[in-house]
Parts: C-alpha cells; sequence; structure tokens
C-alpha cells in the first residue's frame, strides 16, 4: 500500500512539472505598460504650534488656543472636527537656564479641504499675532479608487504595446499568464506639495484684496505594469 502511495504521489508530481513545462514552453511577449493621472490634494493637514515664548509670557498657551480656535470658527471650520492636539511640551531648556521662564507649548493639527481655504487659514492666524504655522501633508481622499481606474489603462496599454509588435509577424496576443503592477505617488502622506504663494503678505484693510493666493501642486498618482502575453 505505501508503494502504491508513493508511485502515486510521484505521478502527480510529474504530471504537474509536464503541465507547468508545457505553458512554459509556449512562445510569449512580455512588455510594460504605464498610466497616470493628476489630482488635487483634497485634505490638507495644517500644523499651528502656539509657544508662550512668541508673545514673551504675556499670554498664556489656554488664552491663545482660544482666540486661533474663535478665528478658525470664523473662517467656517469645524473646530470639533477638524482641529485635534498633536503635542504638548514645555521648554525645560529655558527653566535650567533662568528659574522662572517655562514657556509652555503646544501643537495642533488643523484639517481643510482646499488651497482657498488654508489660505484663509494663514491669512486669519497672522491677524491675531500666531505665524507658526506650516503645510504639514497633503492628500486625495480618492486615490484607491483612482489607483484601480489607471490600473486599468496601463494594462490596455500594454496589451496596446504587444500587439504592435505581433501584428507585424501574422501572431495574435493571446491571454496574459503573468502580472506584476508597481504603484508610485510622487507626493504623497508624509510628503509636502509644492506650494506657490501669489500676491502680498499684507495684511493691512488697505490691502486686504492682495491677500496671498495659495495653490497646491497637483499630486501625480503613477501605475506600471509588466505583462507576459501568449502568443498565438
Amino acid at each position: 500500500m505505501k508503494n502504491l502511495l508513493f508511485t502515486l504521489l510521484i505521478f502527480i508530481t510529474i504530471n504537474a512539472f509536464s503541465q507547468n513545462k508545457s505553458v512554459n514552453d509556449k512562445p510569449f511577449i512580455e512588455v510594460s505598460g504605464q498610466a497616470d493621472t493628476l489630482v488635487l490634494p483634497n485634505k490638507i493637514w495644517i500644523n499651528v504650534l502656539l509657544t508662550e515664548k512668541d508673545s514673551k509670557g504675556k499670554k498664556s498657551v489656554e488664552d491663545l488656543e482660544k482666540e486661533m480656535i474663535q478665528k478658525l470658527r470664523e473662517i467656517g471650520i469645524n473646530t470639533d472636527k477638524n482641529v485635534s492636539v498633536s503635542d504638548m511640551s514645555s521648554n525645560f531648556k529655558f527653566y535650567l537656564l533662568k528659574q522662572n521662564d517655562v514657556f509652555k507649548s503646544k501643537s495642533y493639527s488643523i484639517l481643510v479641504g482646499d488651497a482657498k481655504t488654508a489660505s484663509n487659514v494663514f491669512i486669519g492666524l497672522e491677524k491675531i499675532g500666531i505665524s507658526n504655522a506650516q503645510i504639514e501633508k497633503v492628500e486625495n481622499d480618492q486615490q484607491k479608487n483612482i489607483k484601480l481606474l489607471i490600473n486599468e489603462k496601463a494594462i490596455l496599454r500594454a496589451k496596446q504595446i504587444a500587439e504592435s509588435f505581433s501584428k507585424p509577424l501574422n501572431q495574435k496576443v493571446g491571454n496574459a499568464i503573468q502580472i506584476n503592477n508597481f504603484d508610485y505617488l510622487n507626493q504623497l502622506s508624509g510628503n509636502v506639495a509644492e506650494i506657490r504663494i501669489r500676491g502680498t503678505k499684507t495684511l493691512s484693510s488697505e490691502e486686504q484684496t492682495n491677500e496671498p493666493n495659495i495653490e497646491f501642486e497637483k499630486i501625480k498618482i503613477v501605475t506600471s505594469v509588466q505583462v507576459r502575453f501568449l502568443l498565438e
């Protein structure tokens, strides 16, 4: 019985190997296809640092926070949903040098949906004396769905390339027997997209018509596929 089972296993293994070998022996063509698209970021995180040192200790972090929250609400930002604390610390370096100088700081993350709102945040914060603000990261919330769409375009492009080679040889492109996919994102989470600022930073009432216009560089999503087609 053991000999019969052993013989059966050998037969199955050899049979499977023969099938794989027959597939690999067939003529094939291997090509690459690529597709890309540009999308505007619709999720922009702004990091704001409030520190008592900037006001020379005249305002506490709590007072600065109240002013910031009020200004953000005036702009139209849902502070309960889109404003969060990202870090809290005390500057102990100053404490070691001067026993009475301990400047607390607090870091916030503000989420906005477009460049215009981001511009309004920078302008509004500067009006109340808060200047420690910068773009932290940008995203588009449809990136995953967009990747699926351009994957289809990339593989169709690969098939077109394969057909351009096979047609002069009077051969046809058959089934795909191997597909490798590579995704790229030149400006993604964690990386700040390029920002272009036009206009002036003057915030006086006489010059508010020249408020800065912030434009975000579009996020480029790229997908590349490597496909092996059978030739018929």
